[in-house]
Order: C-alpha cells, then sequence, then structure tokens
C-alpha cells in the first residue's frame, strides 16, 4: 500500500508545470473535441491519469469511457466519489507505460504527465507507439504536456509550496541542451519530519515532439495553448497535441487487460 508521501509524489508529477484548472471536470476541453466531432454520443475513450470530475463528464456525454490508473488508492477514491452518479465506467489499475491495448479506442485522453516520466527515451517513444496501437484507424489522441519553454523562461530553483496543507520546498535543477529537470520535493510534515522525492523528467519540446509522434505512426492535427484550443504559443499555459492515427487494417481490440 503506499504511503500518503507516495501518494502526493505521484500527484506532483502527473500535474508538473501545468496550472490547475478552475473546472476540474475540463469541459472546456471537451467542448472543443465536441465542436470537432472527436468526442461524440457513442465514442470509445481511454484516460490516463484522468481526474474523477473528468471521467464522470465524459460519461454523462455518452462516451464509453476506460480509465486507467496505476496506483490502488487513488483509484478508489475515484471509483468511491463517482458512487451514485450515472457514471458507468470500466477501471484498470495499470502502468500507463504498458497497456495492452490494440485498435480499441475512438479517441485517448493522456491528462496527466506520463510522457517523460520513465527517465528513458526509448520507453518514452514506446509508450507513443502503445498510444498509437490503441486507437482504431482515424483515432484522435489527445496529449497534454508542460509547455517547457515557458517553464525554462520562468525558471526558479528553489520554492515553497503547500499541497493539502503540507508545506513542500521545491528544488529544480534544468539541463536546458537535454530537455531534462531534475526535481526534489522535500515534504515537511507538521510533527518536524522532512522526507525527500526525488524524480528526473525529460520535457520535449513541440518540434520534438512532432516527429516522435510521426515515427509513432501518429498525424498531426493541432497544437493547443489551452482547453479552448487556442493556438499553442511561446507564453501557452500548456502544451496539448491532437494527433491522429491513419487508416490501416484493423487488429484485435484488446490483447490482454487489466481489471481495477
Amino acid at each position: 500500500m503506499a504511503s500518503q508521501s507516495d501518494l502526493l509524489f505521484h500527484r506532483l508529477v502527473r500535474d508538473f508545470g501545468r496550472p490547475a484548472p478552475t473546472d476540474l471536470a475540463r469541459r472546456q476541453l471537451l467542448d472543443s473535441l465536441a465542436q470537432r466531432k472527436l468526442l461524440t454520443t457513442g465514442t470509445s475513450v481511454l484516460t490516463l491519469l484522468a481526474s474523477p470530475e473528468i471521467i464522470a463528464e465524459l460519461a454523462a456525454r455518452g462516451a464509453s469511457v476506460t480509465a486507467v490508473e496505476p496506483h490502488e488508492e487513488l483509484l478508489e477514491q475515484a471509483r468511491r466519489r463517482l458512487t451514485g452518479t450515472t457514471a458507468t465506467v470500466h477501471w484498470v489499475r495499470r502502468d500507463p507505460h504498458r497497456l495492452p491495448f490494440r485498435r480499441a479506442f475512438d479517441l485517448i485522453l493522456s491528462i496527466g504527465l506520463v510522457l517523460g516520466t520513465s527517465g528513458n527515451e526509448v520507453e518514452d517513444q514506446e509508450f507513443l507507439r502503445s498510444l498509437a496501437a490503441a486507437l482504431r484507424p482515424g483515432g484522435t489522441l489527445v496529449l497534454e504536456l508542460p509547455n517547457r519553454d515557458l517553464l525554462v523562461r520562468e525558471f526558479v530553483e528553489r520554492f515553497w509550496a503547500e499541497l493539502d496543507g503540507l508545506r513542500v520546498l521545491i528544488r529544480q535543477d534544468w539541463d536546458v541542451p537535454m530537455g531534462t529537470v531534475r526535481l526534489d520535493w522535500h515534504f515537511v510534515w507538521p510533527h518536524g519530519t522532512v522526507e525527500t522525492r526525488q524524480v528526473a523528467l525529460r520535457l520535449y519540446c513541440a518540434a520534438e515532439l512532432a516527429a516522435r509522434c510521426r515515427d509513432a505512426g501518429l498525424t498531426m492535427l493541432e497544437w493547443w495553448g489551452d482547453d479552448n484550443a487556442t493556438p499553442y504559443g511561446l507564453w501557452a499555459p500548456r502544451l496539448l497535441l491532437v494527433a491522429r492515427l491513419g487508416s490501416e487494417p484493423t487488429e484485435p481490440l484488446v490483447v490482454g487487460s487489466e481489471r481495477g
């Protein structure tokens, strides 16, 4: 069972570098997809690390939702928060880097940070290929990432933050030529104990990401800088890649699965 500091650490990684949404259901993002006919009633959607609010909103719009979450405690929290709603969700407790799906989904929403967290660029490329493999021909991937250029310009080496009433000291060390940032999070507990967690993230610029997506068989559609589909630019708060899988012969829908 994961400790409280483990869960805090995982939350900080998946939310790194992106502004907290004022609407946890991200309705504006889903509206942008619906306006482009990428999200309609009956759409088969795979979510990676999405909040319960997003999952519930997708279900309310008539989508068939499969939600991947690797941590049992967070998965159970999401299940409990959806109790009493009409949402029908297939929950999968699994590392999102190890997806078993083949030609199963019309739309994939990778909302939490996954790409770049493995510390291995070869694994990052394999992750993109697994996303492409999970899409049906003509299916769409929405991949949300931090705006690396903005983070570099606004770099602060050391600062304090608060998470769920807990003080956290954050130290950052950027290797700009390599596109990596090393993060040290120091959790200061009320009784005075300090726990430290470390991670190195590979953050991709748009040009690198485009090349890697093409290598995975994905065609670029649009770059968005926010949920309202404004064009991506240097000062955009986030990077949202919208890419499509071209038409090709159909493969089996799912090869293995792991239910939570």
